[in-house]
């Protein structure tokens, strides 16, 4: 009997012992199979006791100065300092010629502080704001080359005559693409070619879609038969954008290294509007060896959309809310929303851009393009951008109109400039 009891509290307590360590490793795990669904069940509390979200009620009144050197001590200027409100309120600041910056005008909290800077990693430090001012120095790192796993395998289907009768009458020719990498096959590829033969070597589209690829045979096609290849993707919606930008890497790496015959591998623009506008501008981060960029719609800052969530003001569709949510609250992970914020990551030394939006977009405010339009222009980036009066939030339509006669003029002149 005494051996019985001995050995039920044991047990009891090895079990105890796994609850907790589970429950720790729930409670701090970057899984990200796990933090969402942390973020998700957080945030329905808060709500179920009436959490407060919204912008603080505090003076505005506190400051934090400070300098940003490099590991040599030496001045990094134009460097973006960035801290959020819980409600994704964003303030920011650059970097002087003395890389010294000062944010204004913030109520007292204990923030995250971010800082990015081209060719350096993100630095981000906790501060405890409830003094007046504080002073807060930060030394950047250089940036590591980001690292992808090979190609493993790669096959090229059997060409078919694919065509579209609307909004244009279109032909081309299209094959299958078939990627394994680390993880097992990547996702659907499709590479489209014009039906026309010729012995020159074709620039390539890389067309990263907000969709299936097989979906957006409406632009891919047309481009095919104007004289491109096409190699067309699109990302399924997830939370887990690095996996799928390993794989644009990948086939990156299959273009330029020649493994698509026919396609001039030096000659590569890309293009993504929407959800995929993320993936094509946090690869921008790390690769800016294109001919030109196309951007329709993109989506370049999180924190004003979570701050209009929050306030009432937008209502996102698709599930949009849900990936908010998830993502957690700014104040506390301010790089999830960061990391793929164009507009706190801006570098001069970006390809010729043209930038596309409707003004009726019901997803992302052309507010967004137009501040992102400004900034790069302000680093002497070559962008070209169009805002439209009518449309949608994808600037695609079946039936052919005005607007989408002069959005595809305006994509094709670009795209034969630049290539």
């Amino acid at each position: 009997m005494h051996w019985f009891k001995r050995s039920w509290r044991k047990l009891l307590g090895i079990i105890v012992g796994l609850l907790a360590i589970g429950c720790i490793w729930f409670l701090t795990t970057d899984n990200v199979t796990i933090w969402p669904i942390r973020n998700t069940l957080r945030y329905q509390f808060d709500q179920w006791r009436g959490a407060g979200q919204t912008a603080s009620q505090q003076p505005a009144n506190h400051r934090i100065s400070g300098c940003i050197r490099d590991a040599h001590q030496q001045p990094i200027a134009g460097a973006i300092v960035a801290v959020s409100e819980r409600n994704g309120k964003l303030h920011r600041a650059s970097s002087n010629n003395q890389g010294c910056y000062t944010l204004a005008n913030l109520p007292a909290n204990n923030y995250r502080l971010l800082v990015t800077a081209p060719s350096y990693r993100d630095d981000l430090s906790a501060v405890d704001l409830h003094n007046d001012s504080i002073q807060h120095d930060v030394q950047l790192a250089p940036a590591i080359a980001p690292s992808f796993a090979p190609v493993e395998k790669l096959l090229i289907g059997s060409t078919s005559v694919v065509s579209r009768s609307t909004p244009y009458p279109t032909q081309a020719l299209r094959q299958q693409v078939q990627v394994w990498g680390d993880k097992g096959e990547q996702q659907l590829t499709l590479l489209y070619r014009p039906i026309t033969t010729t012995n020159h070597l074709l620039p390539l589209m890389l067309a990263v879609y907000p969709g299936p690829a097989d979906e957006w045979e409406s632009v891919s096609i047309p481009l095919a038969e104007r004289g491109y290849s096409v190699l067309a993707v699109g990302p399924a919606y997830s939370l887990d954008l690095e996996a799928d930008i390993a794989d644009l890497k990948r086939l990156l790496a299959l273009v330029r290294g020649g493994s698509f015959v026919g396609v001039d591998g030096s000659r590569v623009a890309i293009m993504a509007g929407s959800y995929s506008s993320l993936h094509v501008l946090r690869l921008l981060q790390d690769d800016v060896g294109f001919t030109g960029v196309v951007l329709l719609g993109p989506i370049s800052d999180l924190f004003a959309m979570r701050e209009n969530f929050v306030a009432g003001t937008f209502m996102p569709p698709f599930g949009l809310d849900q990936a908010l949510i998830a993502l957690g609250y700014p104040d506390e992970q301010i790089q999830r929303y960061a990391t793929y914020s164009a507009q706190l990551h801006p570098r001069a030394d970006l390809p010729p851009i043209l930038l596309l939006h409707s003004r009726t977009d019901e997803v992302v405010p052309a507010s967004q393009s137009e501040f992102l339009a400004a900034q790069w222009r302000g680093l002497g980036v070559e962008v070209e951008s169009y805002f439209f009066a009518g449309m949608s939030h994808y600037l695609q339509a079946v039936d052919r109109s005005p607007e989408l006669d002069e959005l595809y003029r305006i994509t094709l002149d670009f795209l034969d400039r630049v290539n």
